[in-house]
């Protein structure tokens, strides 16, 4: 299509790679990277936005916001202002918030303001998943029992549109010959430097846990050198983060993927884990119900004990066929052409 489209997100990641190469099949896709490493700077990337969006104020045709915030604020004014028309592709914490451990642009009352500006100027939301508009939450007693952009913002009404994310299963596969140490768990985490993000992504629950679990391995991937985990078993090995290719052999070489996040949009690790053949293990939370459905385990609420059981249900009840389960259901409901045709189609729309 003539034109452009202006993509602007928070830091470069895999799902905005594969975005950016879907939306370059729709237009010429220019992109701005509005990435706060400390929030002295967010003013003065405001300022680099808004000439950004003045160099490219004839030609763009569409923006596009990969999550909602401060930097979805600016192209939701333009928007309004040339009338065009700005789509949010909402992805998690844009619609969480968990103030017990001060986590989701809801929670917090600066970003909150700009969330909900963003919301209302924008023309369309691409939620990754239903949870994200609106949903009830009783994993964690000490967080808000409803969740969702809708939660937080009752009066809000926009065309809504679902696309889950898209994984590429001719790369994501179990490398073959690799055994599966009998009783290996792993998860795959980022963003230790934050306070709350151990436990955001259930580290504290896996620490926990595998005390009472001696014979077994946690892997946890994703642990910079400069964070401090505090492990009080052997039988926890920390890993730095890795590479796509890294975690394919990981993946491969552990029996259980787990995921027990307080809160997720759509957890990619838990998805390219499942297509390398782990069972997967995960809370009750947004769309990892969904995801996993029956091929693995769900932990209904935040707790140890309960987690304890869970585990050793699973490891009495392990078989290969259920993590073979769990590759063909997400070959089949979340591959990345489907995200490619939804994704191009509501742009095509919105351009038209």
């Amino acid at each position: 299509m003539r034109g452009h489209i202006l993509y602007f997100h928070t830091g470069k990641s895999t799902f905005v790679d594969k975005d950016v190469r879907i939306l370059e099949e729709v237009a010429t896709t220019k992109t701005f990277a509005f990435t706060v490493t400390n929030k002295k700077q967010t003013p003065w990337l405001l300022l680099q936005q808004l000439f950004f969006l003045l160099r490219h104020f004839f030609t763009a045709r569409l923006y596009v916001c990969q999550f909602a915030g401060y930097h979805s604020f600016l192209p939701g004014i333009f928007g309004k202002l040339l009338k065009r028309k700005t789509l949010i592709i909402s992805g998690g914490t844009d619609c969480h918030s968990f103030p017990n451990i001060g986590y989701g642009n809801f929670n917090k009352p600066l970003l909150r303001k700009f969330t909900e500006w963003s919301y209302q100027l924008c023309s369309h939301i691409a939620p990754k998943h239903s949870s994200l508009w609106n949903c009830k939450y009783t994993y964690d007693s000490k967080a808000p029992d409803k969740q969702g952009i809708s939660a937080f913002m009752p009066t809000l009404k926009k065309p809504l549109t679902f696309i889950p994310n898209g994984y590429d299963a001719f790369f994501w596969k179990p490398i073959l010959n690799h055994e599966r140490p009998t009783g290996s768990f792993i998860t795959v985490t980022g963003g230790l430097n934050f306070p709350f993000q151990q436990a955001l992504k259930g580290i504290d629950l896996i620490l926990e846990t595998a005390t009472h679990f001696p014979e077994c391995q946690f892997t946890i991937v994703g642990v910079p050198r400069y964070v401090n985990i505090n492990v009080r078993s052997k039988n926890v090995e920390l890993l730095p983060p890795a590479t796509s290719e890294n975690l394919k052999m990981l993946f491969s070489n552990h029996c259980y993927y787990l995921q027990l996040s307080m809160a997720e949009g759509f957890p990619n690790a838990l998805c390219e884990a499942m297509l390398c053949g782990c069972t997967p293990i995960g809370s009750s939370v947004f769309s990892i119900p969904e995801i996993i459905g029956e091929n693995g385990y769900l932990l209904h609420h935040r707790d140890n004990n309960e987690l304890k059981l869970l585990l050793q249900k699973a490891l009495d009840g392990y078989s290969i066929s259920r993590g073979e389960n769990a590759a063909k259901s997400i070959q089949e409901r979340y591959s990345i052409q489907r995200r490619k045709d939804e994704l191009t189609a509501l742009c095509r729309q919105l351009m038209a």
